[in-house]
């Protein structure tokens, strides 16, 4: 897997893919509006960075960012949130992914992560 059959994937499937920028100079790619169905966000939108990476084989980055901060900001679990290096508007969310890469199964990962039920709306 490489990181073009990640973003050709989520855009196959509907998402707008965007490559930005942070402070940390990292290329990120965000994709636009992804609607959380499930867990105690349920009915948010958010756009969600994931670090870009070039490593072959494919290693996912072990976070996710989020704009808007969906929860408060707590690097203790299970929350594991900080400041984002895309910007004050985004939330750094600490998640490993301990799973051979594929673009879906990295996909599912990100959704597992937003709907989780045990979040509380910022």
């Amino acid at each position: 897997m490489t990181q073009d059959e990640l973003e050709e994937y989520l855009a196959g499937i509907g998402f707008r893919v965007e490559i930005a920028t942070g402070a940390d100079e990292q290329a990120y790619a965000v994709v636009l509006g992804v609607p959380i169905t499930t867990g105690g966000l349920c009915g948010k939108k958010c756009d969600v960075g994931i670090l870009r990476t070039e490593s072959s084989p494919y290693v996912m980055a072990s976070a996710i960012q989020t704009r808007p901060a969906l929860v408060r900001m707590d690097s203790s679990e299970p929350l594991g949130t900080q400041p984002s290096p895309l910007g004050t508007e985004w939330q750094y969310w600490s998640r490993r992914y301990d799973h051979p890469p594929s673009p879906k199964r990295i996909w599912a990962h990100v959704l597992t992560i937003l709907g989780d039920p045990r979040w509380e709306p910022a």
